[in-house]
């Protein structure tokens, strides 16, 4: 027993590694298009991705893209607070990554993202979201309510 792990030791799993699970049933789902050397998209396009949080239970986070370049990122803190929507627009980058411009209610300054495409996900290029990162995993858009 003590060969077997030391031979075959686990590994943590990464906190954003895997697509969160869907909890709609949308039946739509963008276009594949908008992966590749340049970002761009023809039908809305909807996002998520799942982080552990030290001081709440975690956080689900949203975003939809639009082709007329909109863009809001919702932030549940899964605690039964209201969720934080951010709203803002999208454009391409030279390199081909994605940019979100995007502004906080009652916040002066707007907060400036930028991803790149990584075929089914978008990776976030900044340091802000901790050492687990934030990766967006294309989900299929949620039905209205």
């Amino acid at each position: 027993m003590l060969v077997a792990s030391c031979v075959n030791p686990v590994q943590p799993e990464a906190t954003n590694a895997k697509p969160p699970q869907p909890e709609t049933t949308g039946s739509q789902t963008p276009n594949s298009e908008q992966q590749g050397k340049a970002f761009a998209i023809s039908t809305t396009a909807f996002y998520q991705a799942s982080l552990n949080s030290a001081n709440s239970p975690g956080r689900l986070i949203s975003l939809r893209l639009t082709p007329a370049r909109k863009a809001q990122m919702t932030t549940d803190f899964l605690d039964a607070k209201k969720m934080v929507i951010d709203t803002g627009s999208w454009t391409t980058l030279a390199s081909g990554n994605l940019m979100l411009h995007l502004t906080r209610e009652g916040e002066p300054q707007p907060v400036m993202l930028e991803f790149k495409t990584e075929g089914e996900k978008l990776v976030y290029t900044g340091s802000e979201y901790g050492t687990g990162g934030l990766t967006f995993w294309v989900k299929p858009l949620p039905e209205a309510k």
